[in-house]
């Protein structure tokens, strides 16, 4: 089938002919040809710099909003990273296939491997900083892992009963989220001390949640499917969504900006802390995987076929 982020998560990535960056010496730039090959499938701003990670443990970094980008040197090859997540503007970690969490203490320059376990064969799918000393991991078949010294080292608990897939995890307020598989939620008032399910509004997969604004929190997943809350998860609002292409990823703007993004070019965008969602027009079919901003009005798009950026519309002013 056509290629989608959702694959991309669940299986192998595909053979992209354009090798890791080598750990001894990552390249100062990458031509824009190259970087466009890339399955680019998480983003995140740190200050002025983006952050992309994706296909075959690469990590694509740019300083000047999508214009140029270049390789970050990665200590080891990993069949695809999924999610990159900062504490700070020095401090993050990536996850992916073979169970992998790397490390960065200089703003993406370069990244260490924290923990790997190829032989659980369970990717990992999001992470999450709570504070400078708990930083949390998910993933496929049940998978968390936490550590309790800012992501040098890692420990894995079970906090399922069955090994539904745990997709995404974000902090609302004080508590905090996972969403996964079948439409399996789950919250945490303890810092991740013990979790408790939530009454899932959907039986289908929710693929991650944010935060949408003062106690609010958005869930999406498949066949576009949108949810709300405003309790922190014990009641949720379905939201219109005109498409039905799966949501794939999801980030609010400095502004307060919530924007969705998913397969076949989909990227919505709510100035009313997700209550409704309109689309953006992106110019590709291609799957997207996450949307950060760029320069001005700017976003920058990641997905299949590398970054992309489009125009969000100028917010109208409030009467």
């Amino acid at each position: 089938m056509r290629f989608t982020l959702a694959a991309a998560r669940f299986l192998a990535a595909a053979a992209f002919v354009f090798p890791a960056a080598s750990p001894a010496q990552a390249p100062q730039e990458a031509p824009r040809r190259t970087v466009e090959r890339l399955l680019l499938t998480d983003a995140v701003r740190v200050g002025e710099r983006i952050v992309a990670v994706g296909d075959r443990g690469n990590v694509v970094l740019t300083d000047d909003n999508g214009a140029h980008w270049r390789f970050a040197r990665v200590a080891v090859r990993v069949p695809l990273l999924t999610a990159v997540a900062f504490l700070d503007a020095r401090v993050g970690v990536a996850v992916g296939h073979d169970t992998t969490i790397l490390r960065t203490e200089d703003a993406g320059e370069s990244w260490s491997v924290a923990f790997s376990a190829p032989q659980e064969q369970r990717p990992l799918m999001d992470a999450a900083f709570v504070d400078a000393e708990l930083a949390i991991a998910v993933g496929a078949y049940g998978a968390y892992y936490e550590s309790h010294d800012g992501g040098r080292t890692w420990a894995a608990r079970k906090i399922l009963a069955d090994d539904r897939h745990l997709n995404g995890i974000a902090a609302v307020g004080k508590r905090l989220l996972i969403a996964g598989e079948a439409g399996t939620l789950l919250a945490s008032d303890d810092r991740g001390a013990t979790w408790t399910p939530l009454e899932s509004p959907y039986k289908g997969s929710f693929f991650g949640v944010v935060a949408a604004g003062e106690g609010s929190a958005v869930i999406y997943g498949l066949r576009g499917r949108i949810f709300r809350t405003t309790d922190g998860g014990r009641t949720w609002a379905p939201v219109d969504d005109a498409s039905s292409a799966s949501i794939m990823g999801g980030t609010r703007l400095p502004d307060g900006t919530v924007v969705l993004a998913g397969n076949a070019g989909t990227v919505l965008v709510s100035r009313d802390e997700g209550r409704s969602f309109v689309p953006l027009m992106t110019g590709t079919t291609r799957a997207l995987a996450a949307a950060v901003a760029g320069a001005g009005d700017q976003l920058v798009l990641v997905g299949e076929g590398g970054p992309r950026e489009v125009a969000l519309p100028i917010r109208r002013a409030t009467p």
